[in-house]
């Protein structure tokens, strides 16, 4: 594939903007403990939610990481906020899909919406210098059949847990983006942005104010015994705990075969551009939304920090390539959505990997006594923030159920001999973006 060097700036690097601001440390990381009450494998928002919870419960907790503290997901992600947009294939307006039972989708929407209230309150609660913006979110209808199924999902949040979610036209799509790329779209006030490697550092902050034990570069090789009596090897060591918790979402790997073959870690890619003009920032997005799409592969945007920047995710290739690659193929996405943005040039380009569940939803339970919680689906921020909580919450209550998402059939992929390498995704991804095309030509015609 040949590149058109022209649209990267003299400046440009391959790894994630928000590192900029935040890079991955090793700070606080100190030598594992011979022993401790809650040991917690994996630094992200999940892990150190846990862990915090925990810890100002009066527990000792170790948390540790393969890599070092912020590397993976947690300061790779898009920094979208959401409460129960994206909840699952029941409610998401895309196609082919159908609503859940009333009650379990009752209970899910009440519980993502929990998600969004508790991470605004741990960041207000801790002092967290975020740059969280509730500025709401614009889901824009690639087809006019995908228009129609948001009118049905506005009515089901709204009724269900008050987003003020609004269906709009594409006759006045203009006013939530500089774009005629939809077929009008739906908005929702309760949603927002943030930066997502300054939350990750002020949680792994609040976890060294609250006594964690924090513990970088540290592969967990073998867990033995049980609940109670867990013994734990790792490359620094090893250490005795009562509970274990695995909190490694998209980078779950074979110390977990079970979790593994229940999720598909799927790459996803992020471009960030340099400063664009004032004025143009706010024809692209007059009100400072962040924007998704509802086909079967979908792309996320938003103004960074200062809104004088672009970031522009999506699923450039199905399986982990270069970041240049990807920048260039998702360079021409955005400039499809956005014509004006032609001649713009891009600063940083990056991905991470998210955890996808067949169903579409996240998971929390525990498995040969190890508690989990994974599959954020591309949706992490708070609902990785908050079930990280609820798993601490149902060890400080003995095991007693605190989630819906405990209640939910946790399916292995159903491939043959899938054990955790997804093999797969470039057929499926790439037969999936053929029926969106040819539904979006169906729709120009």
């Amino acid at each position: 594939m040949q590149r058109d060097r022209t649209i990267f700036h003299p400046d440009y690097k391959p790894e994630p903007y928000w590192w900029e601001a935040a890079r991955p440390s090793t700070d606080y990381s100190t030598n594992l403990p011979r022993e401790t009450e809650i040991f917690v494998i994996g630094s992200g928002y999940s892990g150190l939610s846990a862990a915090l919870e925990l810890a100002k419960e009066g527990r000792s907790v170790t948390v540790v990481d393969a890599l070092t503290f912020g590397e993976a997901a947690s300061s790779r992600n898009g920094g979208g906020v959401s409460a129960g947009v994206n909840i699952g294939k029941g409610i998401s307006g895309g196609p082919g899909q159908s609503y859940r039972s009333d009650s379990l989708l009752n209970g899910l929407l009440s519980e993502s919406a929990a998600a969004f209230e508790f991470i605004s309150t741990l960041i207000q609660r801790e002092g967290i210098e975020c740059h969280f913006e509730k500025r709401g979110r614009f889901v824009g209808a690639v087809t006019p059949d995908h228009f129609n199924a948001m009118k049905e999902k506005a009515e089901t949040l709204n009724r269900t847990i008050q987003v003020g979610a609004k269906i709009i036209p594409k006759v006045d799509q203009r006013r939530e983006i500089g774009s005629d790329f939809y077929y009008g779209g739906m908005t929702i006030e309760r949603a927002g942005k943030l930066h997502p490697a300054l939350l990750h550092k002020g949680m792994l902050n609040a976890c060294h104010r609250a006594g964690v034990t924090l513990c970088a570069h540290c592969r967990v090789e073998q867990i033995g015994g049980s609940i109670g009596k867990f013994q734990i090897q790792t490359t620094k060591g090893d250490c005795r705990a009562e509970q274990v918790i695995v909190a490694t979402n998209g980078y779950t790997g074979d110390l977990t075969p079970k979790l593994r073959r229940r999720i598909v870690p799927i790459s996803s890619q992020i471009i960030a551009t340099e400063e664009i003009p004032e004025d143009l920032a706010l024809e692209l997005i007059p009100n400072g939304r962040t924007i998704s799409e509802s086909p079967r592969v979908t792309s996320y945007y938003r103004l960074l920090p200062g809104d004088r920047r672009v970031m522009y995710g999506g699923r450039a290739r199905f399986e982990n390539v270069h970041p240049d690659v990807s920048a260039t193929l998702l360079y021409q996405m955005m400039t499809e959505r956005w014509p004006q943005l032609r001649g713009v040039r891009i600063t940083h380009s990056w991905s991470g990997f998210v955890a996808m569940t067949v169903d579409a939803l996240p998971h929390m339970g525990q498995e040969d006594g190890l508690y989990y919680c994974t599959g954020c689906n591309g949706s992490g921020v708070a609902m990785m923030t908050h079930l990280g909580r609820q798993v601490a919450q149902r060890i400080l209550q003995d095991g007693q159920p605190v989630s819906a998402y405990e209640n939910l059939d946790f399916q292995t992929v159903p491939v043959p001999f899938y054990t955790g390498n997804p093999w797969f995704l470039p057929i499926i991804g790439n037969y999936y973006r053929y029926l969106d095309n040819r539904e979006r030509r169906h729709a120009a015609r």
